[in-house]
């Protein structure tokens, strides 16, 4: 599979203030597969001004975003989310892979707008 596995978390602690490469996580909003071009609205939040790109190189990579920027465009439905998922013959699939795309309601309600958010998107290729 060539793509991205992304995971986006609210962050314990301080969630006033952008998260850093060592923010522990507290709660996920949200998790997705998603193809080669899977970042692009993340570049695009960037370039705005509305997200951080804290580095990585894929194992994770990680960046920090205001729930404000980030919430509305996951509940129209992740950015370029698999559905299903796509593995391949020699991927190794643990117990805990979701398989599915997954919204968190209730941790998304329970955002503030003005919150930063975590997100870590891990290289599938």
């Amino acid at each position: 599979m060539l793509g991205w596995h992304i995971s986006v978390y609210r962050q314990t602690g301080d969630n006033s203030m952008p998260a850093t490469e060592e923010t522990s996580i507290f709660a996920r909003l949200a998790v997705w597969q998603t193809g080669l071009g899977g970042l692009d609205w993340l570049y695009g939040l960037i370039e705005d001004g509305k997200a951080i790109d804290l580095g990585g190189i894929g194992y994770p990579s990680k960046f920090t975003a205001i729930a404000g920027s980030v919430i509305p465009i996951i509940l129209k439905g992740p950015p370029g989310a698999n559905q299903p998922w796509v593995c391949g013959e020699h991927d190794v699939i643990g117990e805990t892979w979701e398989g599915k795309t997954m919204i968190d309601r209730a941790v998304v309600a329970a955002c503030r707008e003005n919150e930063w958010l975590l997100i870590e998107a891990w290289d599938e290729s």
